[in-house]
């Protein structure tokens, strides 16, 4: 492939992709982190345009570039804070953002812990089902699992946000409603 092809293809990938692939990072960290993190996946992307997936798959990818760059992130964070610690500063809080705040409404903040309590893979399939509206197919492909694994990870996270938010009268986990939402 040629130079001006390359961009050409990066520029409408990258055009198609990056309102999702901000939205995903903005949803996982505070809004400056978020910005560094998707332009960090269009950097890699760039770096690989040989290996990109053809549309559809672009998109899973994308996200899993950007999975791993959000972990990358926080890593690095928390050995800043840790070193911060040993030399006698205390430790700096994670504050999110005022953008973040206002996604997270004081309502949704149980659902969050309780969803951020799960086992990181049923987690991340949960997020990328749900909030990604991904298909389970391409989650699968994205994770190397099978469509089964994926179904079972989401049947196992829909259980365990159920017994965690058993408590709350307005939760949409309880009574019938989880049956049905199991069943997605």
């Amino acid at each position: 492939m040629n130079a001006r092809a390359m961009d050409a293809t990066f520029e409408a990938m990258y055009a198609s992709h990056v309102r999702d692939v901000l939205a995903y990072c903005l949803r996982r960290t505070a809004h400056a982190e978020a910005h560094d993190a998707a332009a960090e996946v269009f950097a890699v992307a760039w770096r690989r345009m040989t290996e990109l997936p053809a549309e559809p798959e672009t998109l899973p990818w994308l996200f899993g570039v950007a999975a791993n760059v959000l972990k990358n992130q926080g890593r690095s964070s928390r050995r800043s804070r840790n070193l911060a610690g040993k030399i006698g500063s205390q430790a700096v809080e994670f504050q999110p953002g005022p953008e973040t705040q206002l996604v997270r409404r004081a309502e949704y903040e149980e659902v969050h812990r309780a969803i951020d309590s799960l086992k990181p893979k049923y987690r991340d399939v949960l997020k990328l089902v749900e909030w990604e509206e991904l298909p389970r197919e391409q989650v699968a492909q994205m994770l190397s699992v099978s469509r089964s694994t994926i179904d079972q990870r989401i049947h196992r996270a829909y259980q365990q946000l159920a017994r965690k938010l058993k408590h709350l009268s307005h939760s949409p986990m309880e009574g019938g409603d989880h049956d049905t939402a199991a069943a997605s």
